[in-house]
């Protein structure tokens, strides 16, 4: 059974996810209630971190021109496939997978993480 009161962690995807549109193709727009969470999960100790398909250099800078780029550790955007990317972070953070949520709006990257991630079976997925 997951636990939401063990999260330590909590893993990103960007686009459609914790903003509306895909950066690559064109302006983003955050909801204020994600921004709001930053603050709030930061305040109660909880780190967040990215893991995100796009472009590294646009990507942060505009996390910069908004302010945000300071809630987020460890930040994993690039091309590669996500499940390694996360199964990386989890360790590189020496957390355990129940500590751990990843928020994606794809599937098909949730299912990648879960099988990359089988021996943190625990990890907290969310669609």
């Amino acid at each position: 059974m997951f636990q939401f009161e063990k999260i330590k962690l909590i893993i990103w995807d960007l686009d459609d996810t914790f903003w509306n549109g895909t950066i690559s193709e064109g302006s983003v727009t955050i909801p204020e209630i994600n921004r709001g969470l930053l603050g709030q999960l930061t305040d109660i100790g909880i780190v967040n971190s990215i893991c995100s398909k796009n472009d590294y250099e646009p990507t942060m800078a505009y996390l910069e021109t908004c302010g945000l780029a300071d809630y987020f550790v460890f930040a994993s955007i690039n091309w590669n496939p996500k499940g390694q990317r996360v199964k990386q972070l989890i360790e590189d953070m020496q957390l355990r997978a129940e500590n751990v949520l990843f928020l994606d709006d794809n599937p098909s990257n949730l299912a990648e993480v879960s099988h990359c991630c089988a021996k943190h079976r625990d990890i907290g997925f969310r669609e």
